[in-house]
């Protein structure tokens, strides 16, 4: 079951990272309090796999990011999306949702006529 669990993650945690950043820009491990916090403990990431989905996300032009100095030498990087990431975000939310009423679907739970 981890192993699903993990490849499930692997699949949503760019859009559910995007979602959080729409509404505000958070540094890494707020994103992961975030994500802790809003699923009542049942969506964590380790700290080393979300900042690897970061990078590439940068590197991608789905977010930005922006450093501060907190306190005399810690440097805190802060993460935002943009425009491209937004628009990423809307075309992730739309293949979610055709995905899980396919599932609902599937499993009986939805009462909906497939799409023709």
């Amino acid at each position: 079951m981890a192993q699903a669990q993990d490849n499930f993650k692997r699949g949503t945690a760019e859009f559910l990272i995007l979602s959080l950043l729409r509404e505000e820009e958070m540094h890494g491990y707020r994103i992961l309090q975030e994500m802790q916090t809003r699923s009542a403990g049942r969506y964590t990431l380790l700290e080393g796999t979300l900042y690897l989905i970061l990078m590439r996300m940068e590197t991608d032009g789905y977010i930005q990011s922006r450093t501060e100095l907190v306190g005399k030498k810690r440097v805190r990087r802060y993460y935002a999306v943009t425009d491209s990431g937004l628009a990423r975000l809307d075309r992730l939310l739309r293949e979610f949702d055709e995905v899980m009423c396919g599932i609902e679907l599937i499993l009986g739970r939805k009462d909906v006529e497939p799409d023709e």
